[in-house]
């Protein structure tokens, strides 16, 4: 089922002429640690500055499923979709983790949100070979979906695959828990509310993991200690799929520029383009 859903997911939100590049806003200590470590890291979904985004699934889930009870032709039917509805509620016992990425390069928004006020950089990476890396490390990379509509469409996608392979297969309370957590993992990420839909974002999504899968590390956050998974940005030949930098809009643009573009010598890696934001420098506060 799982291999289907995200042939579907291909399909329907896969755009036709992706971008070339997609680029991960941060700050200076971001950028250092991602470089030097070749590294990323994707943070649990409920650590995020919105956690309560991932939530927006559930309530499109949540709604559907209710319709869907009112009006079922018998009870049996009726008795699966409640089972199902139960068993959304586990979703808090599962750990996703993801890193964000934009498809503009120089966005305000993104600069005050997570540039350090415009003193971060953009760093470009190369969407194609950034795909095949998170295959292989067991992730997925897609655009949010913003559109209400087409959001409505997957869910009630995900549903009828459910029905179908709860209908079909007699599956245990145990094993229709793991489909409807690996499933609704694959698409909670990647929905968010239209407001949001000037950031263009795309996410690279980790597969359902438990508390007790190794790969886990940890970071000091500003209330509790925040988990996230370590995510290799070289692919297996040893190249890095880092193209471009872009320096944010502060009030020293051309020091940064330089100091960068030393930086990127000592990491050997003297290719990747450097540009200056576009966006005029205020105090932003």
């Amino acid at each position: 089922m799982f291999d289907k859903f995200e042939k579907y997911l291909y399909q329907t939100v896969f755009p036709t002429r992706p971008p070339e590049n997609i680029f991960h806003f941060t700050t200076q200590s971001g950028i250092l640690g991602i470089i030097q470590s070749r590294e990323m890291w994707a943070t649990q979904v409920h650590f995020l500055n919105d956690k309560h985004e991932i939530y927006l699934t559930f309530k499109l889930l949540e709604k559907e499923l209710k319709r869907r009870i009112g009006n079922a032709q018998t009870p049996a039917l009726r008795s699966l979709i409640v089972d199902i509805r139960k068993n959304l509620k586990r979703i808090d016992q599962s750990h996703i983790c993801i890193a964000s990425f934009c498809e503009q390069d120089d966005l305000l928004s993104q600069w005050r949100g997570y540039g350090n006020q415009g003193k971060g950089y953009a760093m470009g990476f190369d969407l194609g070979e950034l795909r095949k890396i998170a295959k292989i490390q067991h992730f997925v990379l897609w655009p949010c979906v913003y559109n209400a509509s087409l959001q409505l469409e997957l869910v009630n996608y995900l549903i009828e695959s459910w029905l179908k392979e709860f209908c079909d297969n007699k599956a245990s309370h145990e094993k229709m828990r793991k489909i409807i957590d690996i499933s609704t993992g694959q698409l909670a990420p990647i929905l968010k509310d239209e407001s949001f839909s000037e950031e263009k974002e795309w996410r690279l999504v980790s597969s359902v993991l438990t508390s007790k899968s190794p790969g886990f590390a940890f970071r000091e956050g500003q209330y509790s200690l925040i988990p996230y998974y370590k995510f290799s940005i070289v692919t297996p030949d040893g190249k890095d799929c880092l193209k471009s930098i872009v320096v944010g809009p502060s009030p020293h643009t051309e020091l940064a520029c330089s100091s960068l573009t030393t930086f990127l010598n000592t990491q050997k890696l003297s290719r990747v383009e450097i540009k200056s934001s576009r966006i005029p420098f205020r105090n932003w506060k």
